[in-house]
């Protein structure tokens, strides 16, 4: 009973997959790590050192290219919007940040630490953004994840 439903799961994401089922895509689950190629690895979903998470932008990535046929967008398009999202959440992270650090006031050594700390995590928050955005442009279509036409 239990293999039968495996195979019968697996038959049907397959076949979702190649399009032959006419399904809306699933609604955002918060729960889930939408970054990575789906059923091989996935990758860190935020920002470890700054917090920035992008498993917003890697949802609305997928989405992107499911519906590439109806949406009219290539894999260009999908691949610089998932770019600017993730660096959106960088930036938004590195305003929060600077707002914290421009709360003390005066001259404070530990306004000047904390401004540092924000700078390495933003840098590293923009670098994770970059290196994603050169995995999907470079390998969308090698993994089967982007299969609409360009």
């Amino acid at each position: 009973m239990k293999k039968s439903a495996v195979v019968l799961a697996l038959m049907l994401a397959t076949a979702f997959i190649s399009g032959c089922l006419d399904e809306e895509f699933p609604a955002y689950n918060v729960s889930k790590n939408y970054c990575g190629p789906e059923g091989l690895f996935s990758g860190p979903n935020s920002n470890p050192l700054s917090g920035a998470s992008f498993n917003p932008a890697c949802y609305d990535h997928d989405k992107c290219y499911a519906d590439c046929e109806t949406n009219g967008k290539n894999q260009a398009q999908c691949d610089k919007e998932f770019k600017q999202t993730m660096d959106d959440s960088c930036d938004a992270m590195f305003d929060k940040k600077m707002n914290e650090c421009d709360a003390k006031s005066g001259w404070n050594p530990l306004k000047y630490t904390c401004i540092a700390n924000a700078r390495i995590s933003a840098s590293t928050c923009w670098t994770q953004s970059g290196t994603y955005y050169g995995l999907v442009s470079g390998g969308g279509k090698a993994v089967g994840a982007y299969t609409c036409e360009d």
